[in-house]
């Protein structure tokens, strides 16, 4: 069953270049996983600023196997200080 992965974030101000850079490069390091299908860094078709990145796996389990490495859970917490509170992550199967 495939398993997708959505972060929307709004970059604080002045850090748009350094929010783009780590999800881009959280978006790399997914890509090349086992289990990772596709990842892409998505810009709305709006003014919001917000960045976007979708991950697709064939599983939970391989999402959550990126997600725990620690190269991951090191640009997570970079990203963590570049974007503003209340950013949307959200997991989907598909039906």
């Amino acid at each position: 069953m495939t398993y997708i992965r959505l972060s929307i974030a709004k970059p604080r101000r002045g850090e748009e270049t350094r929010t783009l850079e780590l999800m881009q490069r959280l978006s790399e390091i997914a890509a090349t996983q086992p289990g990772c299908s596709a990842s892409y860094v998505l810009r709305p078709h709006d003014e919001s600023g917000e960045i976007a990145r979708i991950a697709i796996y064939e599983s939970e389990h391989a999402a959550e196997s990126v997600a725990n490495t620690q190269t991951v859970l090191s640009l997570r917490s970079e990203l963590h200080l570049a974007i503003e509170a209340g950013h949307t992550e959200r997991a989907f199967f598909s039906v």
